[in-house]
């Protein structure tokens, strides 16, 4: 199995596990993966202290996805504005009902 790990976890860990470098492709699709696992554990958090760190770690692999594809946070950061402009925000806490099919 590979996870992707922060820049400094190989020194901490030391011989303890095998690293390799991952290609360009391997690496967006990993980033992509530990994106999932962040925000699971964000849902998943329990105390504030807790959202608060998964919080930060999800948008640490934002940050990393943003970077990777030549994104920056403020050309996000519009299409964000546009599309609360544009749909509003989730302060209402509205929730649709979808019927089966």
């Amino acid at each position: 199995m590979k996870k992707l790990v922060r820049d400094k976890i190989p020194d901490i860990v030391g011989d303890k596990a095998k690293f390799d470098i991952l290609s360009n492709q391997d690496y967006r699709s990993l980033l992509r993966d530990k994106l999932v696992e962040e925000a699971t554990e964000v849902k998943l958090s329990t105390t504030r202290a807790n959202l608060v760190e998964e919080l930060g770690d999800l948008e640490e692999v934002m940050r990393a996805i943003l970077e990777d594809a030549s994104i920056n946070y403020e050309e996000m950061d519009s299409i964000r504005q546009s599309k609360v402009m544009q749909h509003g925000k989730f302060e209402g806490k509205h929730v649709m009902h979808l019927q089966d099919n």
